[in-house]
């Protein structure tokens, strides 16, 4: 069985004034002044969230990173296993790209658990056209579309392989095995067509794995 979820944002900041610190330590540009900072309860779905965000403002992602061992080993409860901040000119700016970050973690981002107690999951997320965060941080060329792919670090080795076959797909980066959240993953880019082939074959592959734990067959 497969399902969606969804997931969610835990925490949402705005500072309409930084400091000279953030900005050097940040490596912020010198003409932003604004910095926004979202925190969500799914690692792998920020990333192509800044993505989006970046198409659709004129915003910065200056960071992105995940919390060691997930959101069940930090401080405060509803506090979410990923940060994302971004930074602009103005505030306005950056309420845009909250706004636009937000929204796709939580009704854009394709999130499938495999189980009914959800607790096999996958993230498998096709974006037709790269915004400027994936062009600039992974090197995509403009106009290309990726497919960002993340399950456990078992059954994302096994499926990426079969993705990788299924379509005629390149990878920008690939996450070390284990992430700090204990999973595994990739992201691939190429014409939309190939993209989607490689998102669908890797779907099927992680279904297998979850359905058939201890079965041999199943790839060439």
């Amino acid at each position: 069985m497969k399902k969606r979820i969804h997931a969610h944002v835990t925490r949402i900041k705005l500072i309409p004034n930084i400091t000279d610190y953030h900005k050097h330590f940040l490596e912020i540009p010198k003409d932003h002044n604004s910095m926004g900072l979202i925190a969500c309860d799914v690692e792998n779905v920020m990333y192509p969230a800044l993505d989006h965000a970046s198409k659709e403002a004129n915003i910065k992602v200056v960071y992105c990173d995940c919390a060691y061992n997930g959101r069940d080993n930090l401080w405060a409860s509803e506090r979410g296993t990923i940060i994302g901040i971004i930074t602009a000119k103005n505030v306005e700016d950056v309420r845009r790209g909250l706004d636009y970050t937000k929204y796709f973690i939580e009704e854009e981002a394709q999130l499938y658990a495999f189980d009914e107690e959800e607790s096999m999951l996958c993230y498998a997320h096709l974006m037709p056209k790269c915004g400027k965060y994936y062009q600039q941080e992974y090197g995509i060329p403009q106009g290309m579309s990726a497919v960002h792919l993340a399950t456990s670090p078992l059954q994302s080795t096994y499926a990426l392989d079969v993705a990788l076959k299924a379509g005629n797909t390149k990878v920008a980066r690939l996450f070390d095995l284990p992430t700090k959240t204990n999973t595994g993953g990739a992201i691939l880019y190429g014409t939309q067509e190939a993209c989607r082939a490689s998102l669908d074959a890797y779907l099927n592959a992680v279904e297998y794995c979850c359905s058939q734990p201890m079965d041999l067959g199943g790839n060439v």
